[in-house]
C-alpha cells in the first residue's frame, strides 16, 4: 500500500507548490493595484454618445450603466460614439477621431491621458463603400489589451444586420469583451490549473515508473548467440560535429497605433 502512495506524493506536492505560488502572486498583485479613480478632468459616466441616433434612448442609457460597471473593474474609462459622418469615411480619419477625443477630453482612469478605451463606429459609408469602426487604447490599458484583441473584438460588428439594424447587443458584446480582456494582472495560476497539472504529473511519473520496469535488461549479447560468443559490429557516427547556425527572423510591430495610442480597425 504505501508503495502506491508514493505516486501521489509528487502531485500533491506539485499541487501544493503551485497553491502557495498563485496565492503569493495575486497577494502581489493586489497590493500593486491602486483601485482609486484619480482623474477628475473627465466625467466617466458621461461615456455613451450616440450622435447616429442607433440605439433607442433606453438602450443608450442601459449601454452607459454597463459601462460604469465595468470601468471599476477594468481600472480604464471606456466611450462609446457612433457617427454618421462622410467626413470620416475612411479607417484612418475614424481612427484619428478616437485618438484625438481622448487626448481633446481627457479620459482615463488613473489620470487625464491614461488608462482608456474609445470605441467609435462611423455609419457613413466612405468612398470605399464601408462602415468603418476603431478602438482607441490609451495609458496602461495598451499593455493589457493588444492591437490584435481589439481587431478580433470588432469582428462582432459584422453580426448586424443592416446600415438600419439596431446595434446595442453588438456593441454590448464589444464593451463587455474589451473590459475583459482590460482587467489587472491575474495570478497566473488557479486551483482548478492546479489540480490539473497535478494530474498529469502523476499520470507521468506513474507512466515513467511503469515502463521503467517493463523495460528492465533480461538478455545480453550472449543469450541468443550458440556457445555464449557473439560477434558484435561496432557502428559509428561518422559525423561528430555538427555547427547550428541561428537566424534571428525579424517581426514587425503590431498593427493600430503609434504614439501614445494603440488599437485596431474594422471595416464592414
Amino acid at each position: 500500500m504505501i508503495k502506491y502512495l508514493r505516486y501521489f506524493a509528487i502531485p500533491i506536492i506539485v499541487a501544493f507548490v503551485l497553491t502557495v505560488i498563485s496565492l503569493s502572486v495575486h497577494s502581489g498583485v493586489e497590493n500593486a493595484i491602486d483601485y482609486e479613480r484619480h482623474n477628475d478632468v473627465w466625467d466617466h459616466t458621461d461615456c455613451v454618445y450616440d450622435l447616429a441616433c442607433k440605439m433607442t434612448d433606453e438602450e443608450a442609457e442601459e449601454l452607459r450603466a454597463y459601462i460604469v460597471e465595468l470601468e471599476e473593474e477594468c481600472l480604464a474609462d471606456i466611450v462609446v460614439i457612433t457617427l454618421d459622418d462622410p467626413e470620416y469615411g475612411y479607417l484612418s480619419k475614424v481612427r484619428e477621431y478616437a485618438d484625438s477625443f481622448s487626448e481633446e477630453y481627457g479620459t482615463g482612469y488613473d489620470y487625464p491621458g491614461g488608462s482608456s478605451i474609445v470605441f467609435v463606429d462611423n455609419w457613413s459609408r466612405g468612398g470605399d463603400g464601408k462602415i468603418h469602426s476603431w478602438i482607441s487604447t490609451t495609458g496602461a490599458v495598451r499593455e493589457r489589451l493588444s492591437d490584435s484583441e481589439c481587431d478580433d473584438i470588432l469582428n462582432i460588428l459584422d453580426e448586424i444586420e443592416g446600415d438600419y439594424a439596431d446595434p446595442y447587443d453588438q456593441y454590448r458584446e464589444i464593451v463587455g469583451k474589451l473590459a475583459g480582456k482590460a482587467m489587472p494582472l491575474k495570478p497566473p495560476y488557479s486551483m482548478l490549473i492546479a489540480f490539473i497539472v497535478a494530474v498529469v504529473v502523476a499520470g507521468i511519473y506513474i507512466i515513467i515508473n511503469i515502463t521503467s520496469k517493463l523495460g528492465d535488461v533480461t538478455t545480453n549479447s550472449h543469450t541468443y548467440v550458440k556457445g555464449g560468443k557473439g560477434n558484435l559490429k561496432v557502428s559509428t557516427d561518422t559525423f561528430r560535429n555538427k555547427t547550428v547556425t541561428r537566424r534571428k527572423i525579424e517581426t514587425s510591430s503590431g498593427g493600430g497605433g503609434g504614439g501614445s495610442h494603440g488599437g485596431g480597425g474594422h471595416s464592414r
